[in-house]
């Protein structure tokens, strides 16, 4: 999927599966295609859908929805859009929210 596009995901402040340790499951649980992950952007939260894996630690995934500020939703926000493709290293993601 060439077409999708790297972004830049929050490091800072933000829950991500290797700071949970005593949840080895969801570190050794890669992504699949049809899996709903969570990530930060610029201080939202991105529920995206997996649309395939690019090598070994990185989903292709579409941007489902944008919560920013209590829990408002968007269609845009600082550059993303709802709806586009990204790549998502698993680094940067957050939990599997719902899995296939």
């Amino acid at each position: 999927m060439s077409n999708a596009r790297a972004i830049t995901w929050d490091q800072e402040g933000v829950d991500h599966v290797a700071d949970h340790e005593e949840l080895t499951q969801f570190l050794h649980k890669k992504p699949g295609a049809g899996d709903i992950i969570t990530a930060r952007y610029m201080e939202a939260n991105v529920r995206l859908k997996v649309l395939d894996r690019q090598g070994e630690d990185t989903s292709v995934a579409e941007v489902l929805g944008i919560s920013v500020e209590d829990e408002q939703r968007v269609d845009e926000h600082e550059g993303l859009h709802k709806g586009e493709t990204v790549l998502v290293p698993d680094r940067d993601r957050a939990f599997i929210r719902y899995s296939n």
